[in-house]
């Protein structure tokens, strides 16, 4: 069974009284497991930012609890909270680096704070600066960096003092997309290297597509939907989930093929299908043998393929073409092998 490092039970937050009352979390609960990259999604003002605040007490709800390896949060003040926070490291979207500090400064800040030895600073320090690549940028200053050096400097300072949780504020929301990528890189490495909870709220279905295990959809302050990412993408539940999705992975029909589809001859001996696919059915020479199987004529006419953590996923859409009976085994030969399919001659077909 995986161990549970961070659970949010019945989590509510309100900002404000009366006409000006704004419900920013209603009532949520989740589950993150140790080790994972946990995914949070949502549109601007849907509450993802008051949520990861929550979770460091940076934002205290007004009712439920947090529990962080076991530590219920919720309850904490002072010197523990303190303490607490130190095993809880952060990264926000604009960088919030000193300014007056080098790069070496800024690792090195969390820890002078904490009252580490100078000389455990140093050897700190240093291995961090070349963990995330920095190594020639040691006595630089924030306003001499790019965004993503900027962003490698708040990795580096957030796992300054060893924490157990990695929270990303729309880490990645500033930056252009090689970067991002670079970034979520570096993030897929210090999770696998240190086992590392990360929990990453974001706008950007492709960051979720790239690095995260599991994702949570919020929406109004709810957790709408929520389960492993492939799960998500297979078969996405709720509106909002099916539009971040359609984001990302273009599951409309093209529109000639549609109208080429509704104006089929109805006496035309075949049909076209879409056969929606994921996993490591994506790598198997499918179509080869529902022609030898079958005795059936294919025609790729479309094909549309993508990555979901390295996990292939997509759609195809074919002309089957043959006998009667000998399509409908092809096509339950599909069905067999747990790709969904949709015949697409002559009605309308759905998104």
């Amino acid at each position: 069974m995986p161990q549970v490092m961070i659970e949010l039970a019945n989590v509510t937050k309100i900002y404000g009284r009366g006409e000006k009352r704004v419900v920013a979390l209603d009532n949520v609960s989740l589950k993150i497991n140790k080790g994972e990259i946990f995914g949070i999604i949502g549109l601007s003002g849907a509450g993802k930012s008051t949520l990861i605040r929550c979770m460091n007490k940076l934002e205290v709800p007004q009712a439920g609890t947090i529990t962080i390896a076991g530590q219920e949060i919720t309850k904490l003040k002072g010197k523990e909270l303190r303490e607490t926070r130190r095993k809880i490291g952060m990264i926000f979207q604009h960088f919030n680096l000193l300014s007056s500090r080098t790069v070496y400064g800024n690792i090195a800040f969390p820890l002078e704070i904490a009252g580490v030895k100078r000389s455990e600073i140093k050897e700190r320090v240093l291995s961090l600066i070349e963990l995330v690549g920095l190594s020639d940028k040691i006595s630089a200053y924030p306003a001499e960096l790019s965004g993503g050096q900027k962003q490698r400097v708040g990795i580096a300072r957030a796992l300054a003092n060893n924490p157990e949780v990695l929270l990303c504020d729309e880490a990645t929301s500033a930056l252009d997309p090689e970067t991002t990528k670079s970034i979520l890189g570096l993030l897929q490495d210090v999770n696998q290297r240190f086992n590392l909870t990360i929990v990453l709220i974001t706008h950007q279905m492709n960051v979720i597509k790239d690095i995260c295990d599991t994702v949570a959809v919020i929406e109004d302050g709810r957790i709408v939907e929520q389960g492993p990412v492939v799960e998500l993408f297979a078969r996405p539940r709720t509106p909002t989930a099916r539009r971040f999705m359609k984001s990302v992975l273009p599951t409309e029909v093209p529109a000639e093929i549609k109208e080429r589809a509704l104006k089929m001859d109805k006496n035309w001996p075949g049909k076209t299908v879409r056969i929606s696919f994921i996993g490591e059915v994506a790598g198997e020479p499918v179509i080869s043998s529902l022609i030898r199987k079958f005795q059936v004529d294919v025609n790729i006419i479309y094909a549309n393929l993508d990555y979901i953590k390295n996990i292939p996923f997509g759609s195809l859409i074919i002309d089957l073409m043959g006998e009667g009976p000998k399509i409908e085994a092809a096509m339950q030969y599909l069905e067999d092998l747990g790709l969904k399919l949709e015949v697409l001659n002559g009605v309308e077909p759905t998104a």
